[in-house]
Formats: structure tokens, sequence, C-alpha cells
């Protein structure tokens, strides 16, 4: 029960070195889990905060926008109302009425006139290039436009739709002259029937617009005014590529890219009262670069933050882990037969009561263990006194058993058998007597016959000496003499070679004669059938004070290791010829002269060796 107990420990020791381990310890997870939260929730907030901001800065510079084109539009709408009026009353002078009348040569000089006159009076008359009187087919019938700009031909409807009741005059679309921006106004005369005046302007005040809008926006706002097809665009310097509005804007505000991927913001409105369009585009990286630098700052307070967590979360974890580390490396010395472990942790929070608790139930346990040690080794060694007793008694029945079946099978044996195989044994003498001159064959076959009969008479000699338990008669005997006296029994064959190492001066050993006599033959006969007819045999004696020894070696196949118990048992053979009692009846007569019979380790070379221990007479023994 010792040894269960010693077992169970080990299995424990298996199990804590072959339970499943985790790849990270609680000292480094529980860091990674809190950062890993504080990463989440910091990436949280500062993409709700980026958002945020990006929507404000959005609004922000949306309503910047939108207050610059609503100032320019209102400007640009009252400019196009007085150019209107200014165009009316031009058509409404009475030189024009006149000639819309009657169309001769005075009335015609008087309209020249009075249109020339027309373009140099008045606000803003440097940016007049010129007036025109057309018929309702748009032909020019009056003109003071330098011949080099050619102006195109239009209609009044083309100019531009009425959108207000009540309006005497228009404002139509952009076009580009000689790198000019020109755009017309018309108005028609007063009972002119189907005549009317064009006024052809320049695009004018750009210079006050482009040094209003920086005031309103900043220093990268651009200003652009166009047709509201798209038709031509103008930053009131020359012609430029417009911006590009987004049909899906709703609120006014378009986002595009220029050619060289960069992005800009606009606002496009419409001049009421005519057919333009007015727009401020501003870049977006302008709008983005507060958001972008408040997101970099941000990024270094959330930096700084999940060092400090993290920081935080390690110290944490050490004063978690290193009791733990404690309690563990204690728990394990428990498991491996240490039980003097003591725990102890300096923190006054739960830890150091469960170091403390955790001291006392490691002094139970060993005091247990102790008791149950004792009591386990107590048990034990009854059971093992029981057990051997037990054995004892097994073999012993067992023994009784076999003898009682070999006592009656050697009695049947004796009588039945002896009587035959000694008549055999007398005819085969006889015949080798009458049959002097017989031919050789059959000398030959009287010599099988004689061999067969003593193999015979041994196994019978067997089964009575086993069964028969003689006291020895032990007197001094010496080991050398027996040997040779052996040997000259032995039935040889030409093939076995005989080594003899027996030292003539050796003590006699206290033996049976008879027994000793029978054992060394019994030994001498094994070895050569063994060896087949053709090996070494081989016979050493030596003592060692106390005990003489005498080692009987062959060349043979040797022992099988699975038989090397069973070959001393009664009836276990692994001859075909025999019934295995040779072994058996040898043992049993060396043990009760006081020795021993053993198979030693077999020599590097093969074959089998077997030991004969007997005891050295002392002086005075019979």
């Amino acid at each position: 029960m010792v040894a269960d107990i010693s077992s169970g420990s080990n299995a424990t020791e298996h199990a804590f070195r072959h339970e499943p381990r985790t790849r990270l310890s609680i000292e480094r997870k529980l860091p990674l889990i809190i950062g890993g939260l504080l990463l989440v929730v910091i990436a949280a907030l500062s993409v709700a905060a980026y958002l945020e901001a990006r929507r404000s800065s959005m609004q922000v510079a949306g309503e910047r926008l939108h207050g610059a084109t609503t100032q320019l539009r209102l400007s640009l709408a009252q400019s196009a109302a007085q150019l209107r009026t200014a165009a009316a009353a031009i058509a409404a002078q009475p030189p024009l009425v006149v000639f819309a009348r009657r169309r001769d040569t005075v009335a015609r000089a008087g309209a020249l006139a009075a249109l020339r006159s027309a373009d140099v009076q008045g606000a803003g008359v440097a940016q007049v290039l010129g007036t025109e009187l057309r018929d309702a087919s748009g032909n020019v019938v009056l003109s003071t436009v330098p011949a080099s700009y050619g102006t195109a031909t239009i209609a009044l409807n083309d100019v531009i739709p009425r959108t207000e009741p009540g309006d005497s005059a228009l404002v139509g679309a952009f076009r580009f002259e000689r790198d000019t921006a020109i755009y017309p106004i018309a108005a028609a005369i007063p009972g002119g029937g189907d005549l009317y005046i064009v006024r052809w302007r320049r695009l004018g005040g750009g210079q006050a617009n482009r040094e209003l809008i920086p005031r309103l926006i900043g220093s990268d706002a651009s200003l652009f005014i166009g047709n509201a097809d798209g038709t031509a665009w103008s930053d009131f310097a020359g012609s430029v590529p417009g911006p590009v509005q987004d049909p899906a804007s709703t609120d006014g505000l378009h986002a595009y890219e220029r050619a060289g991927g960069k992005r800009y913001l606009a606002s496009i409105v419409p001049v009421p009262g005519t057919p333009w369009l007015v727009a401020v585009d501003f870049p977006r990286a302008n709008v983005m670069a507060p958001v972008n630098r408040f997101v970099r700052e941000l990024a270094l307070i959330a930096l700084l933050a999940l060092v400090l967590g993290l920081l935080a979360a390690w110290i944490l974890s050490r004063r978690i882990t290193q009791p733990l580390r404690q309690l563990t490396h204690a728990a394990q010395a428990i498991a491996h037969g240490d039980y003097d472990q003591q725990v102890r942790i300096g923190h006054t929070d739960e830890f150091s009561v469960l170091g403390a608790a955790f001291t006392t139930m490691a002094a139970e346990v060993k005091h247990s263990r102790d008791e149950l040690e004792q009591k386990v080794e107590v048990r034990t060694r009854d059971l093992n006194q029981a057990l051997v007793q037990l054995h004892d008694a097994q073999d012993a029945l067992v023994r009784r058993e076999r003898l009682a079946m070999l006592g009656q099978l050697s009695s049947g044996v004796g009588h039945e058998l002896r009587n035959p195989l000694g008549v055999m044994t007398n005819a085969v003498y006889y015949l080798r007597t009458v049959l002097g001159q017989a031919p050789a064959n059959v000398h030959e076959y009287l010599d099988i016959l004689a061999q067969q009969i003593a193999l015979s008479e041994k196994i019978v000699g067997d089964l009575l000496d086993f069964a028969r338990e003689k006291p020895p008669q032990r007197q001094p005997a010496f080991l050398a003499q027996a040997v040779d006296a052996q040997l000259e029994r032995l039935a040889m064959r030409d093939g076995v070679r005989i080594g003899v190492d027996a030292p003539a001066d050796l003590p006699p050993v206290l033996v049976d004669p008879v027994h000793l006599g029978q054992i060394v033959l019994n030994l001498l006969t094994n070895a050569v059938q063994a060896m087949g007819g053709s090996g070494r045999l081989t016979v050493r004696t030596r003592s060692n004070g106390t005990m003489n020894h005498l080692e009987v070696s062959d060349t043979g196949p040797g022992v099988a290791p699975e038989n090397r118990e069973k070959i001393f048992e009664p009836l276990f053979t692994t001859k075909a010829r025999g019934i295995g009692l040779g072994l058996a009846v040898s043992r049993t007569l060396a043990r009760a002269n006081g020795g021993d019979l053993t198979l030693v380790t077999e020599p590097l070379a093969g074959g089998a060796t077997f030991r004969l221990t007997l005891p050295i007479a002392t002086e005075g023994a019979a």
C-alpha cells in the first residue's frame, strides 16, 4: 500500500507536468486584456471625436461658404437690376423711339448719336463694350461695338427667360471674345415694334470681389462666376474650369476634385434675375487641417492614456500573480511530497489570509500523511508476511500433490517396468555373448537397444528418486573425484570435446556421495544432449572458503529467457525425449545436502552454465 501511495504521488506529479498550459500567463494576459479594452474604448472615442470634429468643421466651412456666396449673390443681383434699369432708360430715349417708328436717314443719325452718347455716360461706362440696335430676327440695325468684337446674333427671347413680371430688360449669359468675358443686356424700345437694344458689357468688379473673399473665408478661397448651363466659367480675370456640381447635393455644398488630385469644397448658388451662377470654393485640406491637428493631439493623449493604463494593469497583475505563483509553487511542492512549504504573502488583503490558510492546510496534510504512512507500513508488513505464508503453503500444497501423483506413478512404474527392463538387459547381454561372430550391424543394433534400455531405466530411476525423499547420508567427498567417476559413466559422443578444470587440492564438501554422483551425472548428460553430439563440455570447480562451486558449461543453444524459471520444475522439458525430472531431482538433492543448483548467466559464446554449490566439510563432520 505504500507503493500505491507513492504511485499516486507520481501520478499527481505526472498530471502537474502534463496538464494543459495556457500560452500566456495571467501576469501578461491581464495587462493585454485591460490594454485591449482601453484600446477599443480609446479607438471608439477617437473615431467618434474625429467624426464629430469633421462634421463640425464641414458645417462651419459650409456656413462660411454659403455666407460668402450669399453676399456675392446679393451684390451681383443688385448690379444686374441696376444694369437692367439703365438699359431700359436707354431704350426709352426719344431718338431711338423715333427711329423705331420712321427709320429714315435723319432718324438713323439721331439714334446712332443717342447710342454713342449712352456708351460714355452713366455709371460703369468703363465696362461698356458697345450698344446695338437689333430687329426681332436678331439682325444688327445700328451698332457702336468695335468691329474687332464679333458679337453673336441673339434674339430677345434667347437672352434670358422672363422670370419676373414687368421686366423691361433682360441680362444674358456669358461668352468669351478675345479672352474677354462679355454679356448682353437687352431692352425693348417702347412702341418700337420689333426693335430692341443690346448693350454689351465686360465682366467687371472682380478685384473688389477677390478682395472680399479672403476676408470672409480665407486666402485660399477662389471666386467663380459662370452660366447656369455650365458653358463658361470665369474668375473675373479670364476663362477657367469651373467647379463641378454634384446633382445629389441638397444644401448647395459640392465636393469635387481638380486636376492634380486636390479636393475642394464649393458653394454654388444662382444669381436672381440672371442666367448666372456664383461659386466660392475652398481646399478641403484647409477644412480638415484643424481636424487632423485635433486627431494628432488626441492620438498622443490616447497613447499616453494607453501606456498609463498598461502600466497600472501590469502593477495590478503583479500584485495578483505573485501570490498566485507562490501558492502554485507550494501546491506543486506538496504534490511532489514536500509538506514543509510555507506561503508568506506581504499584502494585507485576501491573499495573505489565503496564504496563511494554505500553510495550515499543508501542515495538516503532512500530519495526516505521516499517520497514514505509519498505518500503511504496519498493514503492508502484515500483508507481506501473510503473502509469504500463503505462498509457502501454496508451494507446499502443490508439492504434496505432485509428490502424491509421482508417488502413485513411480509405484506402478517400479513394479511394471523395472522387471521387464531387467529381462531386456539380460537378453541383450546373452545375445552379445552367443552372437560374438555376428555381423557388425547386429552388434550396432544391440548397442542401440542397450542405450534405450539404459535411458528407460534412468527415467524410472528419476521418478523413484523424486518420489522418495530419503535423508542424505552426508560425509566428506571431493568434487574432482566425483567428476572423474561420472565422466567414465557418461555415454560420450565422438563430436564432444571435454575440458576439466578441477583442482585436486580443493577442500572436501559435506554431501551424500550417491546424491553427488547423481547430480553430476545429470548435469553432464544434459550438457551432452543439449549440444546434439558436437561441441565443448567444460567442468570447473572453485572454492570461496565456505562453499565449493562446480560449474558445468556447454556450447549448445542455451536456455530461452522465458524458460529460465521453469527448467527446475518437475515434468517441464524442452526435449523431444524425457519427462523433465533430471534438473528437478538434482536441485532437490542439492538442497537436501545444504547446497543449491542454479542457472548462471550464459557466456557470450552461447550455451548454458549450471552451478552446483555445496558446503565445505568441517573438521569432525561425519
